[in-house]
């Protein structure tokens, strides 16, 4: 008789090593130049069983973007609540968050190379709202955390809540993000030492709190 809940353990390792493996191959060569043949010779499996888990291309590569990013949510959120976080007010949450892109860029380049493949590669693909489902929802955590800071500001007033909440949120979160994107990428500056461009992102982070925080 087989064992029900070791082969679902089997399952579960099978998948995680797939998603791992094509998150690592896709930020190093590019989503597009890499064929889910190579993810699977990489991972030791035949192709067949790569499509037995992921029915196509698109759909491997949105798990692996919902999966990285569900993991870079978790990490800041507990970093959020190692540094008592729910006693920051609006202005100390707001440098927080700016803060961990930095972060993401300093020790998880590979991530954001990742994503700024990832937005070209679901455009081209066409890919549906019923395909991006997973990762919209993992998405949302980010803009709910948004959605929390802006109202704590309206209530303590350390932060301008006189433009509209998506209008901060792009000129502070996606702002950052994206340059933090590009420069991993080597799109604008091209370097061999991540940390050589933090102090640019620092300077970055100062002017949006400058035009931010009262």
């Amino acid at each position: 008789m087989r064992n029900l809940e070791k082969d679902e353990h089997e399952m579960a390792a099978r998948r995680e090593r797939m998603l791992e493996t094509g998150f690592r191959i896709f930020a190093e060569k590019g989503i597009e130049a890499v064929s889910m043949q190579e993810v699977a010779a990489a991972c030791g499996l035949g192709i067949a069983t790569l499509y037995r888990y992921f029915s196509n291309k698109p759909a491997f590569v949105i798990a692996i973007g919902a999966r990285k990013w569900e993991e870079y949510f978790d990490e800041v959120e507990a970093e959020f609540a190692r540094r008592g976080g729910d006693m920051m007010n609006a202005a100390e949450e707001l440098d927080f968050y700016l803060g961990a892109y930095i972060l993401l860029y300093r020790e998880h380049p590979d991530v954001l190379r990742f994503n700024q493949n990832f937005n070209g590669y679901v455009q081209h693909e066409r890919a549906t709202d019923a395909q991006l489902a997973d990762y919209m929802r993992v998405i949302a955590l980010f803009a709910k955390k948004f959605h929390r800071l802006y109202e704590k500001g309206r209530r303590d007033g350390t932060i301008r809540t006189d433009e509209p909440e998506q209008t901060m949120f792009n000129a502070t979160m996606h702002i950052m993000l994206a340059v933090c994107g590009r420069f991993a990428q080597g799109v604008l500056v091209r370097t061999e030492n991540p940390e050589d461009l933090t102090n640019e992102l620092m300077i970055l982070k100062r002017m949006i709190l400058s035009r931010y925080v009262r």
